[in-house]
């Protein structure tokens, strides 16, 4: 994880090396109960996290996204004002 100030904005980067995000699902995972191809996690979740995180992002006023990681997994932005 990583902490940058961009100006008027805080950055908060996490990384993951996992099997990254199919584009065409990446405005789909901040939706709740949303949940990718089961098959390929042995771990069961709810779906909620990406959407409660999504959630305070957007009542903190910032905005969340979710690209490729340089590791091969997903690359998570949170972007929020700063103080």
């Amino acid at each position: 994880m990583t902490v940058d100030r961009h100006g008027a904005t805080v950055d908060i980067t996490v990384d993951d090396d996992g099997p990254g995000i199919p584009e065409i699902d990446r405005k789909r995972v901040f939706q709740p109960f949303t949940r990718l191809d089961e098959a390929r996690t042995a771990e069961l979740g709810t779906g909620l996290g990406l959407a409660i995180v999504a959630e305070i992002v957007s009542d903190l006023e910032g905005r969340v996204r979710v690209d490729d990681s340089p590791l091969g997994g997903a690359r998570f932005v949170v972007c929020l004002p700063a103080p």
